[in-house]
């Protein structure tokens, strides 16, 4: 009897080993997905196209640490603060949403007044123009993704499972950035224009997603 609890016992301790580690990597592969690292270095461009590369990376680390705060808080206060107010996540989903699509709407058709920031204006106009990309990699989309993975993993104590993937995002998205930078000084003008727009049509279509998928959830109540 002594030897089966002894066998038994490594096995049980890795087998929590293996679901935890499955749990982490999903968790970081979500808030991946929601944030989109590659589309974000894209709007970083097209919110910068009149900055030298020194200042674009002064800002990639603005948007990362603005992103990873924003996340660590959803994960801990997120759902409490949405309770306080009586909103659920669909419905915060939804209007988060339509924020997304009308950003996406102005890169589409060339309005986007907020990225035409230039190396003499001053810090509030500076973070104005990175409003959109933070509103982007850490908005409804990843802040619900954020919540509840907090409240399904850690329903109590410290949600180390959200927090680590929201750390991991951060730095992911911060090495994406840096990488598109480095592209971007290699772009002429007409093509930074053209990939404006693409990308607008990418950020307005998930904008309308989120509409569309959470109002249907929303309705069905």
């Amino acid at each position: 009897m002594q030897i089966d609890l002894q066998v038994g016992m490594p096995m049980e301790l890795q087998t929590t080993s293996d679901l935890s580690l499955h749990q982490m990597v999903q968790a970081i592969v979500t808030v991946l997905a929601v944030i989109n690292p590659v589309v974000c270095g894209s709007i970083l461009l097209t919110l910068t196209p009149k900055l030298a590369p020194a200042q674009r990376r002064r800002k990639a680390v603005r948007v990362a640490l603005s992103i990873l705060i924003i996340l660590i808080a959803s994960a801990l206060i997120g759902l409490r603060v949405l309770s306080v107010f009586g909103i659920s996540l669909d419905v915060f989903r939804i209007v988060g949403g339509m924020i997304i699509a009308y950003m996406g709407f102005d890169m589409l058709s060339g309005r986007q007044t907020v990225g035409q920031a230039t190396p003499t204006d001053d810090d509030a106009a500076a973070s104005n123009s990175l409003a959109p990309l933070i509103m982007f990699a850490a908005g409804p989309g990843t802040i619900t993704a954020v919540v509840t993975l907090a409240a399904v993993h850690t329903p109590d104590g410290l949600p180390v499972t959200a927090i680590v993937a929201a750390v991991v995002g951060a730095g992911v998205t911060f090495a994406v950035l840096l990488l598109a930078v480095g592209m971007g000084s290699r772009l002429g003008h007409g093509t930074q224009a053209m990939i404006t727009r693409s990308m607008g049509l990418i950020v307005a279509s998930m904008g309308m997603q989120f509409v569309l998928t959470d109002l249907k959830a929303f309705l069905s109540l």
